[in-house]
């Protein structure tokens, strides 16, 4: 009823918009019921920015041979 009005009034004034739009811009989404010992919570590390500045690994050199005379 509320968000039939609001379009309504937005048409009036000639701003067109979408009723989905409207719905999610207006009402908070239903939260999703976890019960207890089936929930999975995420992996914290799956979120975690790739290291734009890694670490260098060094080169290993080569063992120098023995000088002969």
């Amino acid at each position: 009823m509320e968000l039939s009005s609001i379009k309504e009034r937005l048409a009036h004034d000639g701003c067109q918009s979408n009723m989905k739009v409207l719905q999610r811009a207006l009402f908070l989404p239903e939260d999703d019921i976890r019960t207890p010992g089936k929930f999975v919570y995420p992996n914290p590390s799956a979120y975690l920015m790739v290291n734009p500045f890694p670490k260098k690994k060094a080169k290993k050199k080569g063992k120098k041979g023995k000088k002969k005379k």
